[in-house]
């Protein structure tokens, strides 16, 4: 189990203005009277005060809503300072103290470690000379982000914010800064001399730039960009860039670079713009050296555009396809100003095209001699930058699965391009005649189609995983669903050593970072490979408080929780005969539900909800066991009712007023519901196979479908085997949905609009939102009674040859086992934080024979967010020994507490 640290020193202060029993009424006091690792919680209310936290402390809002709790402005000048859930009103500042050894530059000490969450920051934000620090999930209104003066070892997180009218600028580092999952609605991020990763942020409406950099080299994918005059824009010297996997929509430009070179655009989804990639560059600020590779350019004014002296750029392996004007455009020159200067030119002057697919009704149009830009004539030389349209024939498959590269497919929307009506006579996908595109360029080996049933079978890379991001050790599910191969290796870190060519290969990553999984498939024809992303971050701390609730020695079994009261059976009274006891934990106090006695039966499994607790029984009565029935007791009213009188009613389960069961009154098992509310019994399934094992959530129940299948076989004669599924009824549309088809799934549970069931000897879960289905269990040993809640799912596991439970959390992929114990641990369930199963770690001897003696035992799960660290002590002594008695002085090493006022902007 994991341990968490907590200093002796650190203590938790109150703070609040408008009632009694808090430690101070000001924010600024609680700080004042602070020490490093303190706690400080601040009640609801506005409080009108400029607070500077000089402290290593964290600083949150009892209601951790923001809309409740306002400040009007903090400074934050210290390390390690966490602040969240307020709203406030003035520009926050992350800023340490003045360094007065600077006489001619106004320079700041460095901060670091600090986290700002979950606010709403009405004036922005701004970070100072601040290392390793994080501002997320906060809504930023009519103002932004601004970071500057980091050093090139520091990181910076910018992630899960949303911001309005409003900017995140990066300016002369942090070089590790990381802007994640950000949303800026009429806003851009801009990086001036700074290293960044900007990755699945979504930007729309930026009069300017949705991305723009300059002097940057950065990493920018999965972004969504809508609306800008420029969606990426590299400004000037903004070199080795990688722009991967962003979709550019309904932008002036999609892509545009000047003056900038060595950057490669991968990828990219680029769309509805006026201009799709723009190159421009004049004299030493050319544009060259870009890698324009394996891109869809649609439904554009202008596919891509190369403008002025823009050089040495290569454009491969994209669609480009329906633009409007032309797919590519080409107005250059040879700026002489650059040889002037430098002496020679700063880049190979072939801009070069090859293994494109062209499908315009324009593809190509070169206004290399109407050259119109603010050179001077003398000074420029057009179409001075030459073209090349195809590259040395090689083999290899080429765009349109040809069995050569060479040069490009070119096409027509109507049918008539010219590689859809060249001969091919020898069947190598090259056109027998050289392509003329316009006046100063040929396509010397164009590609042609090559017929359906003469083309080669080529593999295809395709995989899935059940988790693409997560927090560490994250173990990860990887399937093969590739096409034609017919072989197949697994690179999980993409660092060229094969790691598995195994169809369902499971790695386990044990250290946070960025990963790509690299999957290469291959036959006769060719290889291929599909390259994807994993992401694994450091994730929060899980602790673990166990407690035995039930501790006499009799067999407690088939434990239900709801809120504060856990409900099982036990044999205490009479062995193998079974008793209802509920445990109040509000209370520590146990007692037994007023009822007869139950005759042992392995499908009685009670169920509680609210005060309601429902189960199955046999009732003895004199002497012998009537049919099972439907009963429910009141623990309110002390209520005992009974549900059924077909006496084949089973497996009851609970919500709000409606009890579900199976009822077999028809010959075959049925789902039967009562609802309190009405008094009326409902039928839910007429089909004539048997359902069982209801479980209901809200309006909707579901079940196990067993089908009976008989077989005949000649040699056997005939057997019988079972096609197990999981269906659903929702009760608000009257209707009946089959959730798996495998016909090995059993157990169903469901909360939510998630349901987990059995499936073989994995746990699978199933989404109604996105109608998905997910394996959650990685390793191939038994599982049973699956259970869930919120985002979390536990159950029993065999893996180290007992019974175990383990617990996955949903939105980390992560999974934990919760018991250690040899003994076997069985029957899970959860609610909220808490998860309760049958325990068998308490067995006894008597006379050398072993008493089974089943418990049951709770945990208590919490977590500690991995930004609110401990505080580490730290003092110096002046002498270390010595003879009795030895005087010492001690000092502590942590910063002075300062004072220092903020004024109207954080300053």
């Amino acid at each position: 189990m994991a341990a968490v640290y907590n200093p002796a020193s650190a203590k938790e202060i109150t703070v609040d203005n408008s009632g009694p029993g808090a430690d101070f009424k000001s924010i600024q006091e609680a700080v004042n009277n602070s020490s490093s690792g303190d706690l400080i919680l601040v009640y609801p209310g506005f409080y009108n005060e400029c607070v500077d936290i000089w402290n290593n402390v964290s600083i949150l809002s009892v209601s951790e809503n923001p809309e409740d709790t306002t400040v009007r402005a903090f400074k934050l000048s210290a390390n390690n300072i966490t602040l969240s859930g307020f709203s406030v009103q003035e520009y926050l500042n992350l800023q340490g103290p003045r360094n007065d050894n600077w006489e001619d530059l106004i320079i700041y000490d460095k901060i670091e470690n600090c986290t700002v969450k979950n606010n709403i920051l009405e004036s922005g934000i701004g970070a100072d000379n601040c290392d390793n620090s994080t501002i997320e999930k906060n809504t930023i209104l009519k103002s932004g982000i601004y970071i500057s003066g980091s050093g090139r070892d520091s990181t910076f997180t910018v992630s899960d914010n949303l911001i309005v009218s409003g900017n995140i600028s990066v300016d002369h580092g942090p070089y590790g800064c990381l802007l994640l999952n950000n949303t800026l609605l009429e806003g851009g991020i801009g990086l001036i001399y700074s290293d960044c990763r900007i990755l699945g942020n979504y930007i729309s409406n930026d009069p300017e730039s949705g991305i723009s950099l300059s002097e940057a080299s950065s990493y920018i994918e999965n972004n969504t960009i809508v609306n800008c005059s420029v969606g990426i824009h590299l400004i000037w010297l903004a070199g080795m860039n990688k722009i991967y996997n962003n979709t550019l929509i309904h932008n002036d430009k999609g892509i545009s670079i000047w003056g900038s070179g060595g950057n490669s655009i991968l990828n990219n989804t680029i769309s509805k713009n006026n201009i799709g990639i723009l190159v421009d560059g004049w004299a030493m600020d050319q544009a060259g050296d870009n890698s324009i590779l394996n891109n869809t350019i649609s439904n554009n004014n202008i596919g891509i555009s190369l403008e002025g002296d823009s050089s040495g750029n290569v454009v491969a392996n994209n669609r480009v396809e329906l633009n409007t004007q032309c797919g590519v455009y080409i107005n250059q020159i040879k700026d002489n100003l650059g040889e002037k200067y430098v002496g020679k030119e700063s880049y190979y002057g072939i801009n070069r095209f090859y293994n494109n697919i062209f499908n315009n009704t324009v593809n190509f149009f070169n206004d290399t001699g109407n050259y119109t830009g603010d050179v001077a004539k003398e000074d420029y030389s057009p179409g001075g930058n030459s073209v090349s349209l195809n590259t040395s024939k090689t083999s290899d498959t080429n765009i349109i699965c040809g069995p050569y590269i060479g040069g490009n497919y070119w096409a027509k929307p109507d049918g008539t391009g010219f590689s859809q009506t060249c001969n091919d006579w020898n069947k190598d996908g090259i056109g027998d005649s050289i392509y003329t595109v316009s006046a100063y360029d040929i396509d010397y080996l164009p590609l042609v189609s090559i017929p359906g049933d003469q083309q080669p079978v080529f593999p295809v890379a395709e995989f899935s995983t059940n988790a693409s991001n997560g927090y560490l050790p994250l173990s990860v599910l990887f399937t093969d669903l590739s096409q034609n191969a017919t072989s197949r290796a697994w690179d999980f870190e993409n660092d060229g050593i094969i790691d598995s060519t195994n169809k369902t290969p499971v790695h386990v990553y044990p250290v946070s970072g960025t990963y790509t999984v690299n999957l290469t498939v291959s036959n006769e024809n060719g290889t291929f490979s599909k390259l994807y992303p994993v992401v694994v971050s450091d994730g929060p701390q899980y602790t673990f408080m166990e407690a035995q609730i039930t501790k006499n020695k009799s067999n407690q079994v088939k434990p239900a929780i709801y809120g504060d009261r856990i409900i099982f059976l036990d044999d205490c009274n009479v062995w193998g005969y079974y008793t209802i006891y509920v445990y109040d934990l509000s209370t520590s106090t146990e007692a037994q539900i007023p009822t007869n006695i139950s005759y042992y039966n392995s499908e009685i499994w009670p169920a509680i909800y609210g005060d309601r607790v429902v189960w199955n029984e046999y009732r003895d009565t004199k002497g012998g066991a009537e049919g099972s029935n439907i009963h429910v007791y009141n623990l309110s009213t002390s209520k005992e009712t009974r549900i059924t009188n077909s006496g084949k009613a089973f497996d009851p389960d609970i919500y709000g007023d409606r009890i579900v069961w199976t009822d077999y009154r028809n010959g075959n098992g049925d789902i039967y519901m009562y609802n309190f509310s009405t008094g009326r019994e409902t039928r839910i399934t007429t089909n004539e196979s048997d359902q069982d094992d209801p479980a209901i959530y809200d309006d909707k129940i579901v079940w196990r479908d067993r089908k009976k299948i008989v077989w005949y076989d000649r040699h056997r004669g005939y057997s019988t085997w079972y096609k197990d599924d999981i269906y659903m009824y929702n009760l608000s549309t009257s209707t009946e949905t089959q959730i798996t088809t495998s016909g090995s799934a059993s157990n169903p549970k469901i909360h939510g609009d998630r349901l987990v069931y059995l499936n073989g000897s994995h746990i699978y879960m199933y989404n109604l939102s996105t109608s998905k289905e997910t394996r959650i269990t990685i390793t191939n040993e038994s599982k049973s009674n699956p259970s869930i809640y919120g985002d979390r799912i536990v159950w029993a596991d065999w893996y180290n040859r007992n019974w175990d439970i383990y617990m996955y959390n949903i939105s980390t992929n992560t999974e934990t086992q919760i018991t250690t114990n040899k003994s076997d641990q069985i029957h899970p369930a959860i609610y909220g934080d808490r998860i309760i199963w049958v325990d068998s770690r308490n067995g006894y001897r008597v006379n050398e024979l072993f008493q089974g003696n089943q418990d049951i035992y709770m945990c208590t799960v919490s977590v500690m967010d991995p930004s609110l660290k401990p505080p580490v002590a730290d003092f110096f002594a002046n002498v270390t020994s010595g003879n009795a008695p030895l005087k010492a002085l001690f000092t502590d090493n942590r910063k002075a507490a300062k004072s220092q006022n903020c004024g109207a902007n954080g300053n």
